[in-house]
């Protein structure tokens, strides 16, 4: 078993590693926000990993048909929510974490919604089926203990790679200024933005 674990801890840091949506998402709130905040996008992100990880091993067909039908829509709703955050972020003004009175309450927003987010980009799971297919996975998975395994292999992977980026984000972090993160929020931004628009129309 472990060998199916070492597996999708693999699989889930390879997959959450490319520069996406999430990844800027992160490394801007880390460096605006802290560690903390940036941990909470990871963590959001992972978690939706886990399960669509789950999912994949445990080969839920009635899932992936669910999302081959509601495919466009999927489509169009991740692309549009990213577009969002994208603008959310070109217009954010850089503030300190310390005169956030809501700060608990923002990161539980920010975690649901980058959960949200992951789970709406349909190319997630497809994502994963073809890794464990590649990987051999699929075969090593005869139970739904040994799926939960791998969806556990799958989180600590993914979570894996944010803890990274977000030790080698937080390196800059005294290094940089309110305007220096300002700037960083306008490109970020505007890569976000044009990130959604560009996965509304690929298919």
């Amino acid at each position: 078993m472990y060998i199916l674990f070492l597996k999708c801890v693999i699989s889930g840091f390879l997959l959450a590693a490319p520069i996406g949506p999430i990844n800027l998402i992160c490394i801007k709130r880390t460096l605006s926000r802290g560690r903390i905040s940036g941990l909470v996008v990871g963590l959001g992100a992972a978690t939706a990993d886990a399960l669509y990880g789950y999912a994949a091993a445990a080969g839920l067909n009635f899932l992936l048909s669910f999302i081959n039908q509601y495919e466009t829509a999927f489509r169009w709703g991740g692309g549009m929510f990213i577009a969002y955050l994208g603008w959310r972020t070109f217009q954010s003004v850089p503030q300190s974490p310390s005169i956030d009175k809501k700060t608990t309450k923002s990161l539980y927003k920010v975690f649901a919604g980058i959960f949200l987010l992951t789970l709406t980009n349909p190319v997630t799971i497809f994502s994963y089926i073809a890794t464990f297919s590649s990987f051999g996975i699929a075969v090593l998975v005869t139970s739904w203990p040994k799926a939960a395994l791998a969806a556990l292999g799958v989180f600590l992977g993914s979570l894996l790679w944010w803890i990274i980026l977000i030790s080698v984000t937080s390196l800059f972090r005294d290094k940089v200024t309110p305007k220096t993160i300002s700037y960083i929020n306008k490109i970020a931004g505007a890569l976000i933005i044009l990130i959604g628009i560009t996965s509304i129309k690929i298919k």
